[in-house]
């Protein structure tokens, strides 16, 4: 499978898992409130995404971010969270100057724990297969295409 290749996953939340940085977890209304992490955001999407519309076209929908900052209290990372029943992890996106430490685990490890608390059944969500590792350790299960046999049964039940 190609790293370029788009992978889906799932996450069933059961517990509270450890996490090892700190992260606000914000209603979209708290996020735009802050004027400097709103732009850092944008620049963030902007360079590392291109992907301005398809930003604005999920936007909409983003009920929560989490966010981490760094010890100057600057935000330089951040999950957006659609949520219409179950939550759908929109963008992960962590500055240049801060990838390493662990921030993106961060970022998704605690929105599992905020969906946990929140009752929330699934958390998904589609990226890169070069990811899959992150993801994983992350507790997110990737849903494979199914088995040769399922797909023949289900044609065969359509038919009848």
């Amino acid at each position: 499978m190609s790293s370029d290749a788009e992978l889906h996953y799932i996450c069933q939340p059961t517990d509270l898992r450890p996490v090892a940085q700190a992260i606000e977890f914000l209603t979209t209304q708290e996020l735009l409130a802050d004027e400097p992490a709103c732009q850092r955001l944008w620049d963030l999407i902007e360079t590392q995404f291109r992907t301005r519309s398809k930003f604005l076209a999920v936007w909409g929908g983003v009920r929560f971010v989490a966010v981490h900052r760094n010890t100057d209290d600057r935000a330089d990372g951040f999950l957006l969270v659609n949520a219409p029943v179950n939550w759908q992890i929109d963008y992960v996106v962590v500055g240049p100057e801060a990838r390493g430490q662990g921030i993106a685990s961060a970022l998704v490890v605690e929105t599992a724990n905020q969906a946990f608390l929140r009752g929330v059944p699934y958390v998904m969500l589609t990226s890169k297969a070069s990811l899959r590792p992150l993801y994983e350790t992350c507790g997110f299960i990737p849903i494979e295409d199914p088995a040769p046999e399922t797909a023949d049964l289900s044609d065969d039940l359509l038919e009848n």
